[in-house]
């Protein structure tokens, strides 16, 4: 080895051990100075429990979340009940929030960081405001982008700013927020275990009716008892469709009665009936490319007290007075007549 290539390798060790050294004095000056617990809202943790209407800014859309007794609703949806756990948990992110350090102050470079405005469409800034039941403004933030790999971290932070200034933070946790009302609404509505419905009826605007019952040894173990006469079903699967709608049905938003226009000439009405006795009556219509439903239950067994007469006194509670807006492949399902799901029986088959 030449003295040239011995001088070469010594230098490039020096170099690589006094970066290595650098590094981990970085590292822990960087833990000294910036993990030292200091909340972004110092005492907001302790008033927590004293917070009872949340607003949160995002995309140009308000979302506005008020406690009434205990529960949380949300105003934007007429009032209609959301996941209490999840208000909460909003809360105690913001509260648990930790300074980490200071970042740009360049409002040019607000974009980069999600810390835009957030009363801008097309904007992933979120603006929240935490408020007491009196008005009080306990908190108020923007927060942007998601940072999940920080050192020293198990939960990440993100990136953060107050209102009306240009200053930005890095902070340690992270401030989930839902962007669509669903994400935070209580969203389900009635869920009948499949193979415990006997019967379901759709009677379209036009008067004709669709009868669907069990059936074994078919596909889908459901068929139309009523199939019109030299036709056949397209997709075997068209009677099960319509069975499983009572299953596991869900909205994506809600409004009251009396807010949405109800013409009964354009609903589709269908009547779900279990085995176990529940009954329930659902009336479905479309508006300008939007999908509603209407629910109302009845129990037809024997035994006030059991489960099944439960899960009716549930489904009337929830539904009572409220209009749902619900996905258009659910109101698709039992918007189909006969012509579009069947075809002739004489037609031959593909191939």
């Amino acid at each position: 080895m030449t003295p040239r290539t011995v001088a070469i390798m010594f230098v490039i060790a020096l170099v690589t051990s006094a970066a290595a050294i650098y590094g981990m004095s970085n590292r822990v000056q960087y833990e000294l100075t910036n993990f030292d617990g200091q909340r972004l809202f110092p005492g907001l943790l302790e008033e927590a429990a004293k917070v009872e209407k949340v607003e949160v800014l995002q995309n140009g859309q308000p979302f506005t979340f008020e406690k009434k007794g205990d529960t949380w609703v949300l105003s934007q949806s007429d009032g209609y009940q959301v996941h209490g756990n999840l208000v909460a948990k909003l809360i105690f992110s913001v509260a648990n929030l930790e300074i980490l350090e200071p970042k740009t102050a360049d409002p040019a470079r607000h974009a980069e960081l999600n810390l835009g405005d957030p009363s801008v469409k097309e904007n992933k800034a979120q603006l929240v405001t935490l408020l007491s039941g009196d008005g009080e403004k306990k908190a108020e933030i923007v927060v942007g982008r998601a940072n999940y790999f920080l050192p020293e971290t198990t939960t990440g932070g993100m990136y953060v700013r107050r209102p009306g200034e240009d200053q930005t933070w890095l902070v340690r946790g992270l401030v989930d927020i839902g962007v669509e009302r669903r994400d935070w609404l209580v969203r389900d509505i009635i869920d009948i275990d499949i193979d415990d419905i006997v019967h379901a009826e759709v009677r379209r605007p036009d008067g004709e009716v669709q009868i669907v019952e069990p059936k074994q040894g078919v596909t889908g173990n459901f068929a139309f008892a009523n199939m019109p006469e030299g036709r056949k079903l397209k997709s075997e699967y068209a009677p099960r469709n319509i069975a499983a709608v009572a299953s596991g049905f869900v909205l994506n938003d809600v409004r009251k009665n009396e807010n949405v226009p109800f013409d009964p000439s354009k609903a589709y009405n269908v009547t779900y009936e279990s085995k176990d006795g529940i009954v329930a009556d659902m009336a479905f219509w479309q508006e300008e490319k939007t999908q509603y439903l209407r629910i109302k239950a009845d129990y037809k067994g024997s035994d006030p007290e059991s489960d099944p007469a439960k899960t009716v006194e549930a489904i009337n509670k929830r539904a009572a007075g409220w209009t749902y807006i619900i996905p258009e492949y659910q109101y698709e399902q039992v918007s189909k007549p006969f012509e579009e799901v069947t075809e002739p029986a004489d037609k031959p088959g593909p191939g």
